[in-house]
C-alpha cells in the first residue's frame, strides 16, 4: 500500500497548489524542509514499522512544487503576454505537431519564436494554437508567419477550452488567421520522419478502405478520429464503445503482445523483449503520445521488463508507478478526462476482472459443462463490467450520461477488435511496400471493421439506451471511489493478479469466424444493392445549408453533384453507398462554385477520384473552386465546361441536361422515361428566365436552401412538383429557409434534410418511391 499512499499524496499536492497560490521558491523551501525532517525521523527510527509514512509529506510538497513549476511565467518573452490586444499581430513559429485537419478549418500548433506588434520582431517563446482555412496542406517543421489577433482561449459554463489547452501547454489562441509560409525547415528530424510516415499511413488507409471504415481504422491504428462523422461518434459514445476509437491500454496490449511474439520468433534471445519495447514506444509516438497512450505504453513496457527480470508482476503497483511518472512529466494531466478514464479503466481490470471471471465460472459450472459459454462471458461481459465499474463515476460526472446498452454492446463488439487491429494494421504496413498486395489484405480485413460499425449503429438505435443524468457533485464521485476501494482492499479473498488481456479473449476465433461469415453476407447484399438494378437512384445527402446529390444510374454508374462543406459527412455517405471494390466516381458535376457547396471536395476527390468532371461556373469564384481546378489539371482528369443545352447520357435512356449555365453554376434537369427532376444549383437571373419555360416536374430542389429571391412563386406554379426537396442545415445562421418560401409551398409535399436527414428517390421511370433517414 506504500505506493498507493505516496501517489495519493503527490496528487493531493498538485490539487493543493492549484488552490493555494504560492511562489515556486516557497514550495521548494517547504519541500526541502520536509525532506530534512523525514531524514531526521528516519535516523531516529521513529517510524521503524511503517517507514513509507515518512515519504508522504515530501510527496505532497513535491506534487505542489511540480505543479507550480509547470505554470508559465507570463512576461514580454511569453506569447500569452500579447493576448487580447485590440490590434492584429504577426507571430512567427514552427509547426510543432502534425496538423489537425477538420471539415471547415485546420488546427496548427506552433512553437512561437517571434512576435511583431508593429515595431519589428521581438523574441518570445511558448505554444500557439492557430485555426487556419481548410484545404491547405501543412507539415511538421514548416516555418510560418501568422497575422491575426491573439486571444486567451475561451471558456464557458459547459466547457473550458482554456483549461483544456493549458494541459497541453498552450496559452495563446488565434482564430482568424492569414498564413505565410517562410523558407527553411526546423524541428526534430526524427519526429519529422515519424510524422511523415504517419501522414503517408493516413493517406494509405483512405486508399485501402472506404469510409466510414477508413475513418474508424484511422482512429484505431493512428489515433486520428477527426474523420468520423459527429453522428457516428455520438453512436460510439451512446453505446459505451468510444474506447475502441481512442488509443488505449486495450490497443497497446494487443500490439505489445504481437510485437513480443514476432520479436521472439525472429530473435530467440532476450533482445526480443527490448525490440518489443522499442516497437511499443514507436507506436505511442506515431499516434500522438497523449496521456492514455503513454500510460498504456509504459504499462506494457514495464510488464515486459518485469517478465524479463523474472519478477512477479504486480499490476496495481505498476499502474500507480506509471501514473506517478506521467504526472511528474505533466501534472496538468490530473484534470485530463482521457487520463482519468484510462487510469480507472485499467484499475478496474486489475482489481475486479479476475474475481468477476471466477464468479461467472462458478455460476456456469453449476449449470453443467458450459466451458465455452463461460469463457466467452468472462472474456467480454465481465471484462467490460470490471472497467465500467471503476469508470462509472467519471462518465456520469463529466458526460452527464450513462449508457445502459453498453453492457450488451461491448460483448458483441470487443471480440473482433484484435482482428480489426492485426489484419488492418498488416494491410497498412504492407501498403508502404507493395500496394496491390495490401489492397487484397484490406479486402480480407474489411469485414471486421464493417461489423464493428454496423453493430454500434444497431445498438445505438435501441430506445432508451442512454440515461441523461444532468450535473452531479464531485464529492459524490470521490465518495464512490473511497467506498469502493475501501471495501476492495479489505476483502481478503481478492488476489491482485494482472494477466495479458489477450489471454482472456479465448472466444475471439469463434466469434471472429461468425462475424466474418455474417459480414460477408452483408457485403454480398451490399454489392448487389449498389450494382445496376435498372432503376435511377437520386439521393440528396444531409450536408447542411449546401448541396450534395449522389446519382446511381440504371446501369450502376455513380455521379456526384457538388459536395457540401463537411469532409467527414460526405466521405461517410459515399463510403456507405459506393461499391467497395470500385471506389471511384464516374462523373463529378460542379454545378455551383459557392464555397459552401465545394469545400469538402478537394480532400474527397483524393479518396474517390472522378473519371470525368463536368464544370459549371467561374473556376476562380471561391478558394475551393481554385483548389479543385488546380488538382484536376495536375492529375490530368478530363474536365468538360458546361453549356446550356448540353446533355450527359447516363445509360438506358437516363440523361442529365444543362438547362442553364452562368458564372454562378448551372441548373440541371434529370430525365428517365417519364421521370423529371429539376436541380437549380447555381441559378442567376438568366437561369430563372430559362426555368420559367419548363414543363411540370416530379422532383424540385429549392435553390439556395430556400432563399426567397431564388425561388419565385410563379416558378412553383409552373413546375407543380410532386415532391419538393429542401437542403438546409438545422438552425441556419442566415434564417433559411425564408418564411415566405415555406408559405408558398403550403399544400405541396416537402422534405427537408435538416428534419429528414438524407432523402433517397428511386424510380423506374414510371413510378417513384421515396426513403428518408428520419421521419416518414
Amino acid at each position: 500500500m506504500a505506493t498507493l499512499w505516496i501517489t495519493l499524496a503527490f496528487v493531493a499536492g498538485i490539487v493543493l497548489a492549484s488552490l493555494l497560490a504560492l511562489p515556486l521558491w516557497a514550495w521548494f523551501l517547504l519541500l526541502a524542509g520536509a525532506v530534512l525532517v523525514a531524514l531526521f525521523l528516519r535516523q531516529a527510527n521513529l517510524f521503524k514499522q511503517r517507514p513509507a509514512y515518512l515519504a508522504l509529506l515530501p510527496a505532497l510538497l513535491l506534487g505542489a512544487w511540480r505543479y507550480q513549476l509547470s505554470q508559465p511565467v507570463i512576461n514580454a518573452f511569453q506569447i500569452a503576454f500579447y493576448n487580447d490586444r485590440s490590434y492584429e499581430m504577426l507571430a512567427t513559429g514552427v509547426i510543432s505537431e502534425p496538423p489537425d485537419y477538420r471539415d471547415t478549418y485546420t488546427n496548427l500548433k506552433l512553437k512561437v519564436t517571434a512576435v511583431d506588434s508593429g515595431s519589428g520582431d521581438l523574441p518570445v517563446s511558448g505554444l500557439l494554437l492557430a485555426r487556419v482555412p481548410e484545404n491547405v496542406n501543412y507539415e511538421y517543421g514548416q516555418i510560418l508567419r501568422l497575422r491575426g489577433t491573439l486571444q486567451t482561449p475561451p471558456e464557458n459554463e459547459e466547457f473550458s477550452y482554456r483549461d483544456y489547452l493549458a494541459r497541453e501547454g498552450v496559452y495563446a489562441y488565434m482564430t482568424k488567421t492569414e498564413v505565410t509560409l517562410l523558407p527553411g525547415r526546423a524541428g526534430n528530424p526524427i519526429l519529422a520522419a515519424v510524422y511523415a510516415f504517419k501522414e503517408k499511413s493516413l493517406k494509405n488507409i483512405y486508399r485501402l478502405f472506404n469510409d466510414p471504415e477508413a475513418s474508424l481504422l484511422a482512429g484505431i491504428l493512428l489515433g486520428v478520429d477527426t474523420g468520423l462523422t459527429a453522428r457516428l461518434q455520438a453512436a460510439f459514445k451512446n453505446t459505451g464503445t468510444a474506447h475502441i476509437i481512442a488509443i488505449s491500454g486495450f490497443n497497446i496490449s494487443i500490439i505489445a503482445g504481437v510485437l513480443k511474439k514476432l520479436a521472439e520468433a525472429l530473435f530467440k534471445t532476450k533482445k526480443s523483449a527490448w525490440l518489443a519495447i522499442v516497437g511499443v514506444f514507436f507506436y505511442a509516438l506515431l499516434v500522438g503520445g497523449d496521456a492514455a497512450v503513454l500510460r498504456a505504453a509504459l504499462m506494457g513496457s514495464l510488464a515486459i521488463v518485469a517478465g524479463l527480470l523474472g519478477r512477479r508482476q504486480n499490476g496495481f503497483n505498476l499502474l500507480l508507478s506509471v501514473a506517478l511518472i506521467l504526472l511528474l512529466f505533466n501534472p496538468m494531466q490530473i484534470w485530463d478526462i482521457g487520463f482519468q478514464l484510462s487510469f480507472f479503466a485499467t484499475l478496474g481490470l486489475i482489481l475486479y476482472a479476475e474475481p468477476l471471471a471466477a464468479f461467472a465460472e462458478r455460476i456456469f459450472s453449476k449449470l453443467g459443462d458450459l466451458n465455452t459459454i463461460a469463457q466467452f462471458i468472462n472474456a467480454n461481459v465481465m471484462l467490460t463490467l470490471a472497467a465500467q465499474l471503476t469508470t462509472l463515476p467519471i462518465m456520469i460526472y463529466h458526460f452527464k450520461r450513462f449508457s445502459l446498452v453498453s453492457l450488451i454492446a461491448n460483448p458483441f463488439i470487443l471480440p473482433v477488435q484484435p482482428a480489426v487491429m492485426i489484419f488492418s494494421g498488416l494491410a497498412l504496413l504492407v501498403s508502404h511496400f507493395f500496394f496491390p498486395l495490401a489492397q487484397v489484405l484490406a479486402w480480407l480485413a474489411l469485414p471486421f471493421s464493417a461489423y464493428t460499425i454496423r453493430m454500434v449503429e444497431w445498438f445505438n438505435r435501441i430506445p432508451h439506451g442512454v440515461v441523461f443524468l444532468g450535473d452531479s457533485s464531485l464529492w459524490w464521485a470521490l465518495g464512490f471511489y473511497a467506498t469502493l476501494l475501501g471495501v476492495t482492499f479489505n476483502w481478503s479473498a481478492i488476489q491482485e493478479r494482472f494477466h495479458a488481456l489477450a489471454s482472456r479473449l479465448k472466444a475471439v476465433g469463434l466469434s471472429g469466424a461468425m462475424a466474418l461469415l455474417f459480414i460477408c453476407m452483408l457485403l454480398a447484399w451490399r454489392a448487389v444493392g449498389t450494382a445496376g438494378d435498372g432503376q435511377l437512384h437520386l439521393t440528396f445527402l444531409d450536408v447542411g445549408s449546401a448541396n450534395a446529390i449522389l446519382i446511381q444510374t440504371p446501369q450502376g454508374r455513380h455521379v456526384l453533384i457538388n459536395g457540401g462543406a463537411s469532409v467527414s459527412e460526405l466521405s461517410d455517405e459515399l463510403g456507405r453507398r459506393l461499391p467497395f471494390f470500385s471506389r471511384k466516381l464516374d462523373w463529378l458535376i460542379v454545378a455551383s462554385t459557392n464555397e459552401n457547396d465545394l469545400s469538402a471536395l478537394p480532400r474527397i476527390v483524393e479518396r474517390y477520384p472522378p473519371e470525368n468532371v463536368l464544370w459549371s461556373g467561374n473556376s476562380q469564384a471561391s478558394f475551393s473552386a481554385q483548389t479543385l481546378d488546380q488538382y484536376f489539371a495536375e492529375t490530368e482528369i478530363p474536365v468538360t465546361r458546361a453549356e446550356a443545352g448540353q446533355k450527359l447520357e447516363l445509360g438506358d435512356g437516363a440523361v442529365i441536361e444543362i438547362q442553364a449555365a452562368g458564372p454562378r453554376g448551372s441548373a440541371l434537369l434529370i430525365q428517365y422515361k417519364n421521370f423529371r427532376a429539376l436541380l437549380p444549383l447555381g441559378v442567376d437571373v438568366e437561369s430563372e428566365a430559362a426555368l420559367s419555360a419548363l414543363d411540370p416536374v416530379d422532383v424540385w430542389l429549392l435553390a439556395d436552401s430556400g432563399y426567397a429571391p431564388a425561388n419565385p412563386p410563379e416558378l412553383v406554379e409552373r413546375l407543380n412538383p410532386r415532391l419538393t426537396v429542401l437542403s438546409v442545415g438545422a438552425g441556419d445562421p442566415n434564417g433559411l429557409p425564408a418564411p415566405e418560401v415555406l408559405e408558398m409551398l403550403d399544400g405541396y409535399a416537402l422534405l427537408r434534410t435538416d428534419r429528414n436527414g438524407w432523402i433517397s428517390i428511386q424510380t423506374d421511370g414510371l413510378e417513384m418511391s421515396v426513403t428518408v433517414e428520419r421521419g416518414n
